[in-house]
């Protein structure tokens, strides 16, 4: 083993505990999504699992560790990012049987990212199942997800990866969402250079690159059912934040302030201002830090059409040359019993793909009688 894989599988290590944990966090969200449930009660209950798994691990060590990304809960025709602050009317919005559920987090070890998330459907069941045209949609980024895995090899060009994406969804009569991306992650980073993206008119798409081994990159699907597959920002709501590497001198006392604390709070990855200690002033003194690129607003994104329904599955992968390393478990909610959609794939070359191992394995092999190898027995 080279010294640079032998590093790279230390890196692995702290990837993976990051995705344990925020994986532990997402079932105890979905566990929770119950009827009458608030989406503040949700985002607290999120992010409270991702801070005491994180400060459980790696006691001895003095490292970075803690939210990679604060939780989300976005329902029905909302895309992304929807995490109200506890004075918005919304915070108090409660779910209701039906409502589409797409729950989005992250941990972080030593500066390393594990993001993920998922949809659930409040209150369906074996016995209670989703049909319909949110069946479809859920069945749908769950079949994207496992073609994007298999296609997560060095090598691959993500134009490429973003067409068998958009092939893999066409069956369920969905749409990708435009504007949403598959960012590089790295160290004390999710948003790198290199991104894939499916989905839109086209005249937004990332600039081509090819996937390589020991790269890392948040896979995000999300699918409507919506015609044209349009997003739209909705500011109002917008509570998530990152800081940048500007400088800026800053003119109010109120956003040095605010700006100090973020520093030493939330460090290089995303936050809620609810995580800051007076929230009201987090309100006024994060206004001048975003308008002169101290930190980067991420925008609360709803569907253009109100009753579209939108899905998403996420997750947090490394290339390597036998096959993508999931970093965060499978979704758990998501099964057959639950959602019933009459919709299946039937693209032969999808089909192909999704008949295929995520990871390759090497056949073990035994010694015949004249000392030659021939392949074990299944």
């Amino acid at each position: 083993m080279t010294d640079a894989q032998e590093n790279f599988d230390v890196i692995l290590t702290k990837y993976k505990t990051a995705g344990e944990i925020a994986a532990k966090a997402m079932r105890t969200l979905v566990d929770a999504a119950q009827e009458g449930k608030t989406v503040l009660e949700l985002m607290q209950l999120g992010d409270e699992a991702v801070e005491q798994g994180t400060a459980a691990v790696f006691k001895d060590k003095k490292m970075s560790k803690g939210l990679a990304f604060p939780t989300t809960v976005s329902i029905n025709h909302v895309v992304c990012n929807y995490a109200p602050l506890p004075s918005d009317e919304a915070s108090k919005t409660q779910l209701k049987n039906g409502d589409v559920v797409k729950f989005q987090l992250g941990a972080q070890i030593d500066g390393y990212p594990a993001v993920l998330g998922e949809t659930v459907v409040v209150g369906a069941s074996a016995q209670n199942p989703v049909t319909g045209r949110a069946a479809d949609v859920i069945k749908a980024a769950h079949t994207a997800a496992d073609v994007a895995i298999r296609l997560m090899r060095p090598g691959m060009l993500n134009h490429d990866v973003g067409k068998q994406i958009e092939q893999s969804i066409k069956d369920f009569d969905v749409r990708g969402v435009d504007g949403m991306q598959t960012n590089q992650f790295s160290k004390d980073n999710i948003s790198g250079k290199k991104k894939l993206a499916f989905g839109g008119d086209g005249s937004s798409r990332p600039d081509a690159c090819k996937l390589e081994e020991n790269e890392v990159y948040g896979v995000d699907i999300v699918v409507s059912t919506s015609a044209d597959g349009k997003s739209k920002s909705d500011d109002a709501f917008t509570s998530i934040f990152c800081k940048t590497n500007a400088t800026y001198l800053l003119k109010m006392a109120t956003s040095r302030k605010v700006f100090s604390e973020i520093q030493k709070k939330a460090g290089a990855f995303p936050f809620n201002l609810r995580a800051l200690e007076d929230e009201k002033r987090a309100r006024m003194g994060v206004q001048e830090c975003s308008n002169h690129g101290l930190v980067t607003p991420f925008q609360v994104l709803v569907d253009a059409n109100a009753s579209a329904i939108t899905a998403q599955v996420f997750f947090t992968v490394a290339v390597s040359s036998k096959g993508a390393i999931r970093l965060t478990p499978a979704p758990t909610w998501f099964d057959a019993e639950k959602v019933k959609s009459e919709k299946e794939v039937t693209n032969e070359e999808i089909k192909a793909l999704l008949a295929t191992s995520v990871r390759q394995t090497k056949k073990k092999t035994k010694k015949t009688a004249d000392g030659s190898s021939a392949p074990a027995a299944a």
